[in-house]
């Protein structure tokens, strides 16, 4: 798709002024000229490395939910680490419930995202509907690696990995929800913070993200928002949370694998306890969205990164 022209003003560039002084040969005084200025202008659209990223894959368009764990506030999920909700669950469980006192970052719900996915013809040619699942740290990729030398490669693809493997194998043996994923989705100028964006930063990283997924290097995927439940709700959590804690309620203690005044997440090292948690959120999602399609009425694609096939053109550092 064709990026729409900015209505920005373009970048400019300054060259040093001359400093005002006198003269060598006559001791005169001299005043600076004003300081010139080059104008560059913006580009006019994605001008990727390969001209086969200009066209439309041969991909299978994929349709599948993701979710993200978060507080009370609203924006977009590019540039952002999503995941299926065994991802969402062993997140939840691992970094959210273990504080007493707090519910950590103020999460307070599961967020739901129906998710149109197609992979680029590179990578295509490597087997796989998705990359290597990159981290965003306020919207800026932060690897594995070089995430912008991938994309001129790759195009902007989506990135997944399972828990327990590359690049979060240190989860290894540590996860027990089933098929716990995790995505990545690459928006505009993912090299730099949410704060920090350009006109030309935009304009020259756009991102996957689009209306209705081609294939091409800077359309791969496209969402909406459908839905979310309340993390309260999930567990059962009958008062607000503030007065849960007050009361001494701890939803989980690592130390014990237990929670005080709580169990929905007691048992964490439990493959049939964890698949519970799971079903448990698929029915609240259900429950409350009686008429859109459930969990398993859109399975996901398998996670296909495969670490050697896909960094086998680069040569290191990746």
């Amino acid at each position: 798709p064709t990026t729409p022209k900015s209505t920005e003003a373009p970048e400019t560039t300054s060259s040093a002024p001359p400093v005002n002084g006198t003269t060598a040969a006559t001791g005169a005084t001299t005043t600076a000229a004003p300081p010139a200025t080059t104008t560059r202008p913006l580009p006019q659209g994605y001008i990727p490395l390969y001209p086969q990223l200009l066209q439309p894959s041969t991909a299978e368009t994929h349709t599948f939910y993701m979710y993200r764990v978060q507080n009370d506030a609203d924006y977009a999920p590019e540039n952002q680490n999503m995941a299926n909700l065994a991802g969402a669950l062993w997140y939840l469980h691992n970094e959210i419930v273990i504080n007493q006192g707090v519910r950590r970052f103020g999460k307070t719900r599961i967020q739901r995202f129906k998710v149109r996915t197609k992979a680029t013809q590179p990578m295509q040619a490597v087997g796989m509907d998705f990359g290597v699942r990159y981290a965003f740290d306020g919207g800026e990729c932060t690897g594995p690696f070089n995430c912008e030398r991938q994309f001129q490669h790759y195009g902007y693809f989506i990135g997944c990995n399972l828990v327990d493997e590359f690049p979060t194998s240190q989860w290894a043996r540590q996860n027990f929800y089933p098929n716990a994923t995790w995505y990545s989705l690459p928006g505009k100028c993912s090299t730099m913070r949410y704060n920090k964006h350009t006109p030309r930063c935009e304009i020259e990283q756009p991102g996957g993200a689009c209306d209705d997924p081609t294939g091409q290097g800077n359309c791969t995927y496209s969402y909406e928002h459908a839905g979310d439940i309340l993390i309260d709700e999930l567990e059962g959590l009958d008062m607000p949370f503030e007065e849960f804690a007050a009361g001494g309620g701890w939803e989980y203690n690592n130390g014990t694998d237990h929670g005080v005044h709580m169990s929905f997440w007691d048992d964490k090292y439990n493959a049939t306890a964890c698949e519970d948690r799971v079903d448990a959120a698929r029915d609240l999602f259900r429950l409350r969205y009686p008429d859109d399609p459930a969990d398993e009425d859109l399975p996901a694609p398998p996670c296909d990164f495969d670490f050697d096939r896909f960094f086998a053109w680069a040569t290191k550092p990746y």
